[in-house]
């Protein structure tokens, strides 16, 4: 295959569910729950020796955080974007129109004089909550679209190059006829996640949740602190030097050290 030729794109099936985005999340947090014991241990293998301790703070503080992290999921979802809005089509140079999406939605923002512009998603809202834990009590990589008035089948999902679109059709009839409109939406995948592993699903409020277990190697260690933030630990500082970029499990975010001089990378 010839550098110039485009990679192919593997879809992603959406799968309907019965149930509301509420519902899906409280149902996230009562089958962790329920999954304790040595059940729970099968399941935290590849994590650190306290990590049942680890999502069972997790578990704890998202009861107690709930309306208020319930408010920063929805803030965090990615909006579905009028795909006429813009210069760039869909195959044409899909990562200026990434690009044209955020500028488009910050502009919404400055213009409204608010951050809190409701169902439109930006890459720094979204990041906050990128990594959580999955139903199987490991670490996932999450992103969720508002995909309010589609239906399953007019939505296609397709991931290439380290990369997931959501591509929607919508027909509407008017008195003149019949009009269609195409929406879209693009988010970078993270070389941290297992994309052979993607999966979609539609809740019955017309939240679209896509999701894929990380990947950790062997030689790192990983903690989930109170505010959702993944950390990636290697066994020494040398490690942390010799990590590639591309095995790193960061999307953005920052180093620092905890009280102990060990340093963690975080996910923010």
């Amino acid at each position: 295959m010839s550098g110039g030729q485009r990679h192919q794109a593997v879809s992603i099936p959406v799968n309907r569910e019965q149930r509301s985005f509420e519902r899906q999340r409280r149902d996230l947090l009562t089958g962790l729950e329920h999954g304790g014991g040595t059940h729970r241990g099968n399941l935290i293998a590849p994590y650190t020796e306290d990590w049942p301790s680890t999502v069972d703070s997790w578990i704890n503080s998202s009861w107690r955080r709930w309306d208020e992290d319930m408010r920063r999921l929805r803030r965090g979802m990615f909006a579905l974007l009028p795909l006429d809005n813009f210069t760039h089509g869909i195959w044409e140079n899909p990562f200026a129109l990434m690009h044209q999406m955020d500028r488009h939605i910050q502009d919404i923002r400055e213009r409204m004089g608010s951050m809190d512009v409701p169902s439109t998603g930006s890459v720094s809202d979204f990041l906050k909550d990128a990594y959580e834990i999955g139903e199987d009590g490991k670490v996932h990589f999450k992103v969720r679209f508002d995909a309010q008035g589609f239906a399953p089948q007019d939505i296609n999902v397709t991931s290439s190059e380290n990369r997931v679109t959501v591509h929607a059709k919508k027909e509407t009839t008017t008195d003149g006829g019949k009009c269609s409109r195409e929406f879209c939406r693009m988010v970078q995948l993270p070389k941290s996640i297992d994309d052979s592993q993607l999966k979609c699903r539609m809740t019955d409020d017309g939240v679209l949740m896509l999701e894929a277990p990380v990947k950790v190697d062997q030689n790192q260690s990983l903690t989930l602190n109170e505010s959702g933030q993944v950390g990636v630990r290697p066994k020494s500082d040398n490690q942390i030097k010799a990590v590639p970029a591309s095995q790193a499990l960061v999307a953005k975010g920052e180093r620092s050290c905890d009280r102990s001089g060990g340093c963690v990378i975080l996910v923010c």
